[in-house]
């Protein structure tokens, strides 16, 4: 197992997909900087005003995972590295040289889950540490941060698992990316019709946005960010069990 975890490793750092999408939150890093200090030096705003219009360390790191790109980016880095081993044969080659196909899966998806956890909590951080020296810290309970990271880390983990299954069984780079793509936008259209169907808001209280939402959230009930997070890992458990099953009985082509 430890191998291929290693050699998964090895792989997702010479893949193009990890420049683009660390380029990518460079690059919206920046800007976020830049905003922020052309704030700071608008004449035209009492100080109070600039604070809460350039906002602090704290609420820059809630702002990094408070919308449906970070699943976006997600389930793109999950599908383009997964789905790459079928176009350039990869998968088929270590399929047929006796390595057990459950160990391939479950290998693989804790290092790209690993990697994708690493980058956006570096993400994350990297906002903290900008938007604190350029404004300030915040002010935020420890106990409530910490709850939050472990909600962060479960999300990236479930929705990994997510894109996973997505892979294994479309196995196309560009279908799998599109359905992910769909996946995220019409869940909320679904959730909703599912509510006003059933007249139950569980579809609501636990969508995928409304779950990241409490998660993030200082304000939540730590029951609830525990609920949400649980939920999250269990969608992270079920999908890697499928697609451990899918690539065992499914032909590689």
């Amino acid at each position: 197992m430890m191998n291929i975890i290693t050699s998964e490793f090895y792989r997702i750092f010479r893949s193009k997909i990890f420049y683009v999408i660390s380029i990518i939150l460079l690059v919206m890093n920046v800007i976020a900087s830049v905003s922020t200090i052309y704030v700071q030096n608008l004449t035209s705003f009492s100080s109070e005003i600039k604070a809460q219009m350039s906002g602090t360390g704290i609420t820059s790191y809630q702002g990094s995972y408070g919308g449906d790109l970070i699943f976006y980016i997600i389930l793109i880095f999950v599908s383009c590295l997964i789905t790459a081993e079928y176009s350039n044969g990869n998968i088929k080659q270590k399929a047929s040289h006796g390595i057990t196909r459950w160990k391939l899966v479950l290998g693989q998806n804790i290092a790209i889950t690993s990697v994708i956890t690493i980058i956006l909590l570096g993400f994350g951080i990297l906002n903290l540490l900008t938007n604190t020296l350029l404004s300030q810290l915040g002010e935020v309970d420890i106990s409530s941060f910490i709850l939050m990271n472990i909600g962060l880390i479960c999300m990236f983990w479930g929705m990994a698992g997510i894109g996973t299954v997505f892979s294994y069984l479309f196995k196309n780079g560009g279908i799998t990316v599109a359905i992910s793509m769909l996946f995220v936008i019409s869940g909320n259209i679904i959730v909703q019709f599912m509510t006003l169907l059933t007249e139950n808001d569980i579809f609501t209280k636990y969508s995928l946005a409304n779950m990241r939402r409490i998660i993030i959230d200082f304000t939540s009930k730590p029951e609830d960010i525990v609920k949400s997070s649980i939920v999250f890992l269990l969608i992270g458990v079920v999908t890697i069990l499928g697609s451990s099953l899918l690539f065992s009985k499914r032909d590689v082509v």
